[in-house]
């Protein structure tokens, strides 16, 4: 959504010395659908959620906080702390973009900050096992309609004090 801090308003009389100088621009509607079916959005007014949630709280807050819970465990089960970023004291936060898809699909996933060691491609590859999950993401909603959003994910690398991996 976006916010506008000031919008300004010229007032034009109507029909006063109009004139066409070109052709009138007609617009493909089924293109122009196709355009809008395949906009990623980045902010949207329900973000994309982890699927396990659905229909067990009353309230949207409620729900969402449960699917970002339920994520981080899936996450931090599946997620092994690479063996050369574990001798060399790699620690730190690897970011992953990816695309919640229409369908609940996750798509085009990327590193977009990465620690090194391993940490990054280790992340990626817990994000991308999303899609062999029984149960799909529950996908974005924007103006009453299912569209693909952008979601960012941090994942934070720390060891113990004993050299013990901790996500």
């Amino acid at each position: 959504m976006e916010v506008f801090e000031k919008v300004e308003i010229e007032e034009t009389p109507l029909f006063e010395d109009m004139e066409i100088e070109e052709e009138p621009v007609f617009v493909d509607m089924d293109v122009a659908k196709r355009t809008r079916e395949e906009e990623i959005f980045k902010v949207v007014e329900q973000m994309p959620r982890f699927s396990g949630c659905e229909g067990q709280f009353a309230s949207q807050r409620e729900t969402s906080d449960c699917a970002k819970e339920k994520m981080l465990q899936y996450i931090y089960k599946n997620l092994i702390y690479p063996e050369d970023a574990i001798k060399e004291d790699v620690e730190g936060t690897s970011v992953i973009q990816f695309v919640v898809a229409k369908d609940g699909s996750i798509k085009d996933a990327s590193i977009i900050r990465d620690i090194g060691s391993g940490c990054g491609q280790e992340a990626l590859r817990v994000v991308n096992e999303m899609n062999n999950l029984p149960r799909k993401w529950t996908p974005g909603l924007h103006t009453g309609n299912v569209v693909s959003v952008y979601y960012t994910l941090r994942v934070t690398y720390k060891l113990g004090d004993d050299g013990d991996q901790k996500q």
